[in-house]
């Protein structure tokens, strides 16, 4: 548990009571006032996309002191999410980002203070891209507890993957080089685009596999065709001899592809040498793994399923899932190729 994660709590029992009193003061009865608001903005039938939720945060925002409103957007959430398949107060936070004003801060200083863990809460405040709303922010936060706010600020911005240019939009015609897809670009979080030497060492890698199950079919049906049902049984063996020796050479392990990487870089943190085709396959990329990245991978791994583990919110877990993913692409890619 995180040292502050006390205070972190004592932050949210305070926003609670503030909430509570201002809820009483006004008459406000907040899953009431959820319900006429999704009736008056057709909340049931918004999309996901911030641009949506721009009239509901604007309503929230002139009708409500802010501590009710983010309880009212907490209602609104918990009735509408799973008729949407989306948690809403996501979207109505980034709709707050660009009402740009000391109210709209104060809601999202709301949010922040309200997820299970203090973590989560440095993870949202870098969806906060505006640099004048995250002083806000900040602002709001250090009015109450300093350390804290140090801490749930210097979450970093996390950049959404780069989007395609709108054909209507160009002016300046493009080369035949610049239309070439690449391997990366369809792959989320990713830091930048992956070089023409990572390109194929990640086809070899994908091809080695391929030849590996090729060759666990092949052999008993050459072994068949030369020596019979015998020639097939030994064939068969020498097969999946072959393919288990490849897959280890490979850094795979185990059946599950996922686990299987990160029980790999735990292997090669603790000092394990590359397989023979591990060692091909970064050399042909050109960007070995080295034992530090492996660490740092290893730790980052271990760290998350921690705080997975200590959560039963599943907002939460998406949203330390896709903080995690983006983390082990820095590691593994960098910013420059």
């Amino acid at each position: 548990m995180h040292k502050l994660q006390s205070r972190y709590v004592a932050s949210q029992t305070r926003l609670l009571k503030r909430a509570t009193r201002a809820a009483a003061a006004a008459g406000v009865d907040a899953t009431h006032e959820a319900n006429v608001l999704a009736e008056r903005f057709g909340v049931s039938r918004k999309k996901r996309c911030a641009s949506e939720y721009t009239d509901v945060a604007s309503y929230l925002l002139t009708h409500y002191p802010p501590e009710v409103a983010y309880f009212v957007a907490v209602d609104l959430t918990e009735e509408f999410e799973l008729r949407l398949g989306y948690p809403p107060i996501g979207q109505i936070m980034v709709a707050m980002e660009k009402q740009g004003s000391e109210g709209a801060a104060r809601w999202i200083g709301c949010a922040l203070r309200n997820f299970p863990r203090i973590e989560t809460a440095q993870l949202a405040f870098g969806v906060i891209k505006s640099p004048a709303m995250r002083s806000l922010v900040r602002a709001d936060l250090v009015a109450e507890d300093m350390e804290l706010a140090e801490y749930i600020s210097s979450g970093e911005v996390v950049a959404p993957p780069p989007k395609p240019t709108s054909p209507v939009m160009e002016t300046t015609p493009r080369t035949k080089v610049e239309h070439q897809p690449h391997l990366s670009d369809g792959i989320e979080l990713m830091p930048r685009r992956l070089t023409d030497a990572e390109c194929r060492g990640d086809r070899l890698f994908l091809h080695l596999q391929v030849v590996s199950s090729v060759l666990l079919l092949l052999c008993p049906i050459l072994g068949g065709v030369l020596r019979g049902w015998t020639g097939a049984g030994i064939g068969l063996v020498v097969g999946w001899m072959v393919r288990v020796w490849m897959r280890h050479s490979m850094g795979l392990r185990g059946s599950n592809p996922h686990d299987g990487f990160f029980i790999r870089m735990r292997e090669r943190a603790n000092g394990a040498r590359r397989g023979v085709l591990e060692a091909v396959i970064e050399r042909v990329r050109q960007r070995p793994f080295t034992q530090g990245q492996c660490a740092a991978i290893t730790q980052a791994w271990d760290e998350t399923r921690q705080h997975l583990a200590g959560t039963r919110s599943e907002e939460e877990k998406r949203e330390l899932i896709n903080a995690f993913d983006a983390q082990i692409k820095r590691i593994s890619y960098g910013q420059d190729g």
